[in-house]
């Protein structure tokens, strides 16, 4: 069997034209997915530049909520100084409030019982302590006498040679005793639960003192520094209250005699 050669020469004419047709189209298809993948990396581009920006602000904000945070714990912490010292302030007040009603009250009676009780009260509601004994000294030997006494056993008390335990001694030194102050010290068996001795002094000389013991269960910070001006206060004030006091009963005694 023979084949047409005009016929053989269409076949072989449109299987080329088939395979130009393909190949134009591969070509222009691969031109479509040059053009896309162009425009995805562009995207790409863009995307990951808006990423990048993106991290950037975070990055920014996440600074400025470090700094807000820090600005705001400095502040919070500014306000509990300002807080702390207004209460502060406000205690310095209260206590040179006390100091000035202890000093006016001392001052303001000239009767010894009066005086007495005043001396008990601010050591019971301004010191902290239901357990207080007041002495004079006795001009003629310097023994110190009791005058007062509340919530202790007052016999031991009732005459103390001058430098004998810790009361004759804080008496002969002019000082005021302090128990966290001197935790060694040597004392008599009655001067056992003794906190404090404010030595009470007028015109340079001892006249009294003022004793001291166990303080009250809410006074658990023991002796503090506005217990310390108030002894100040009692060296001095409570001296001459007690002298005006004992120099007005005598007066009164004398007019009385005569």
């Amino acid at each position: 069997m023979s084949i047409d050669p005009s016929g053989r020469g269409a076949y072989v004419e449109r299987v080329r034209n088939d395979t130009l047709q393909y190949t134009r189209e591969l070509l222009a298809e691969n031109d479509r997915t040059r053009t896309l993948l162009v425009g995805l990396e562009a995207e790409n581009a863009d995307l990951r530049e808006r990423l990048n920006r993106a991290e950037e602000d975070l990055s920014r904000r996440a600074e400025q909520e470090q700094r807000l945070e820090e600005r705001l714990a400095s502040v919070e912490a500014e306000s509990r100084r300002f807080s702390e010292r207004f209460v502060q302030v406000e205690q310095e007040n209260a206590n040179l409030a006390n100091l000035y009603v202890a000093s006016y009250r001392l001052h303001g009676t000239v009767e010894r019982g009066e005086v007495l009780e005043i001396l008990q009260e601010i050591a019971t509601y301004l010191i902290g302590s239901e357990e207080v004994a007041v002495f004079e000294v006795d001009p003629g030997d310097g023994q110190l006498a009791l005058l007062s006494s509340t919530g202790i056993d007052a016999k031991p008390f009732q005459r103390i040679p001058a430098g004998q335990g810790v009361l004759g001694r804080a008496v002969s030194q002019g000082k005021t005793w302090v128990a966290s102050d001197d935790a060694s010290a040597e004392r008599r068996p009655e001067e056992t639960d003794l906190t404090a001795c404010i030595p009470l002094s007028l015109n340079g000389r001892v006249t009294g003192a003022i004793a001291l013991f166990r303080l009250l269960p809410q006074k658990s910070n023991g002796i503090e520094a506005i217990d310390r001006e108030l002894f100040e206060l009692l060296a001095t004030h409570a001296a001459v209250a007690l002298y005006c006091s004992g120099l007005h009963a005598r007066l009164t005694a004398a007019a009385t005699k005569a």
